[in-house]
């Protein structure tokens, strides 16, 4: 795009952000403390603004910032929330509880050795007792996802902020909007999961599908009647975690014969979802064939998967982003996308542990994230994973200014704010690099590649029917 004198113009970001849901967001049990973290450097940065009473922005600095909005609380009501998950288990979320939370640390590393609980990062009253264990642990509400006193207020503005992002999509304010506190992919529709208690992503693709119908050409109007269309909405994850929640949610079981047939051809879904993430023995989630590289003659090619080895280097996201993901995007075509940007795939996350993925690298985060820019979609950016706190701040600063299209690098400084001590030794946005050997072999990468291909191709064949 551009203005009108020639020049490229700028992005339009939104930023989903409020001081409640900062709050609550920093009692999350596994990242206690992020958000604030995360937003102060930020706002130190200078990449954000409000927007004044007259409607201008950027206060007539000539700096593109991201527009600071709130949850809409009306996207997150108890009625939002039965969208997807049951009523029973948003009564189990929502319930009050005279005790507080399990007193550790759930992201804490595991002393086998020791019967004991790890130590808490904040200190805590005594946890609940058996009846209530019992009661929790029916939706898996203990021990990684302990309940905590913010929680129902938690579920509400979590749910409302990543859909609130999809509908400024649908409503064409942004071009891109970001929603760091949001992409929780874990949660089940009655169950939580690694750290997720309610799936914001699910609620923000279900809103996408019932509101983000795309208005056809003139031309395929019937008798001057606009004719609407299904969005076509990609969900990619880059979490090293599998996006297990989403993806079950959206997992299609209907068959998409290879080649299509001529007559009555099965629609394609709304929603295609794709996971790049790690898998091993005994890495959550739990093993579900799923996550295995995704056959190519599968009769449903939308619920798309790369696990990758140990230790994968941006050399090797280069290789499948290159090999795999643009050659789905192009034939794909999606008009949304939803971008889950988890930080637990670099060096020296305390829960990932097998990252081995950069920033400023060829193939890195910002280099994808870029890439991402250049389709020219809608789209909404959300967090997810990231345990070393500092990294995870830097990191997720670094992708929204380069999509306010002010780059940063490892070398800029850290601003002084309330968090700057936080950033020693180096007080700079320097994420440091990996040195761990890259397990993932040329052979297995080519492989990936050649099978989505294929998988492409299908998925032409499956877009041009449904257009006929």
């Amino acid at each position: 795009m551009a203005t009108e004198n020639g020049e490229p113009s700028r992005s339009r970001v939104g930023y989903i952000w409020s001081q409640e849901l900062q709050d609550v967001s920093d009692d999350l049990p596994s990242n206690i403390g992020r958000s604030s973290m995360v937003h102060a450097l930020i706002k130190a940065l200078d990449l954000l603004d409000d927007e004044t009473e007259d409607g201008d922005v950027n206060n007539g600095e000539d700096r593109n910032k991201a527009r600071i909005v709130p949850p809409d609380e009306e996207l997150g009501t108890e009625q939002c929330l039965l969208k997807y998950h049951d009523q029973s288990y948003i009564d189990a979320l929502k319930k009050y509880r005279a005790s507080s939370p399990p007193s550790y640390d759930p992201t804490a590393p595991r002393d086998t050795s020791s019967t004991s609980a790890p130590p808490a990062k904040r200190a805590r009253t005594k946890g609940p007792n058996l009846q209530e264990y019992r009661d929790m642990d029916e939706y898996n509400l203990s021990h990684d996802n302990p309940p905590f006193p913010k929680l129902p207020r938690y579920i509400t503005l979590i749910a409302a902020a990543t859909s609130t992002a999809c509908r400024m999509l649908v409503q064409d304010e942004v071009d891109f909007v970001v929603c760091w506190d949001g992409g929780r992919h874990h949660a089940k529709k009655s169950e939580a999961g690694g750290f997720c208690y309610i799936n914001d992503l699910v609620l923000g693709l279900l809103l996408l599908s019932r509101e983000g119908k795309i208005t056809l050409p003139p031309d395929q109007h019937v008798k001057g009647k606009p004719k609407k269309r299904p969005p076509r909405i990609l969900y990619l994850d880059l979490d090293l975690h599998y996006s297990d929640g989403v993806s079950s949610a959206f997992h299609s079981t209907r068959e998409y014969p290879d080649p299509m047939p001529e007559t009555k051809p099965p629609k394609p879904p709304s929603v295609m979802t794709f996971s790049i993430h790690h898998l091993a023995t005994g890495f959550y989630p739990p093993f579900t064939p799923w996550a295995e590289l995704t056959n190519p003659w599968l009769p449903t090619p939308f619920s798309l998967s790369i696990p990758l080895r140990a230790y994968p280097s941006s050399k090797t996201y280069k290789t499948i982003w290159e090999g795999c993901v643009e050659p789905i995007v192009k034939e794909w075509d999606p008009d949304y996308v939803v971008l889950q940007m988890g930080s637990d795939g670099l060096p020296e996350d305390r829960v990932g542990q097998f990252g081995n993925w950069s920033v400023e690298e060829e193939g890195g985060m910002r280099w994808c994230i870029d890439r991402v820019k250049k389709w020219g979609k809608k789209t909404c950016i959300t967090g997810g994973g990231g345990y070393n706190h500092p990294n995870t701040a830097r990191t997720w600063a670094t992708i929204t200014s380069s999509l306010l299209d002010r780059p940063i690098n490892g070398e800029t400084p850290i601003p002084h704010h309330e968090h700057f001590e936080e950033y020693a030794h180096s007080f700079t946005m320097e994420v440091p690099q990996g040195h761990m050997e890259d397990q993932n072999t040329e052979k297995y990468l080519n492989k990936a590649c050649e099978d989505f291909g294929y998988i492409a191709t299908r998925i032409k064949d499956i877009v041009a029917s449904s257009l006929r």
